[in-house]
């Protein structure tokens, strides 16, 4: 009976560090409530700086045609301020 209580022990000590070393990895890694703040404000930052490259485009290409129309009208004046 000695022999079956020690191997009884020996199988208690093994699952024991199992589940210590399951329970070790999970913990390292389940994410922590800062981290998942860290990542939630990453992605709102990424959205909006996604949101601020398309706005760019769109005022770069607004510029150009601003520019573009600006020098249609001084191509239009400079025959009427050579006239002068």
């Amino acid at each position: 009976m000695s022999q079956f209580a020690e191997l009884e022990a020996q199988f208690s000590q093994a699952l024991d560090r199992l589940r210590s070393a399951v329970a070790a990895r999970a913990a390292a890694t389940e994410e922590r409530p800062d981290e998942r703040m860290l990542r939630e404000r990453i992605d709102a930052l990424e959205a909006e700086k996604a949101e601020l490259v398309d706005e760019l485009a769109r005022l770069e290409a607004k510029r150009d045609k601003d520019v573009a129309a600006l020098d249609d009208l001084i191509a239009q004046l400079k025959p009427l301020i050579a006239e002068v």
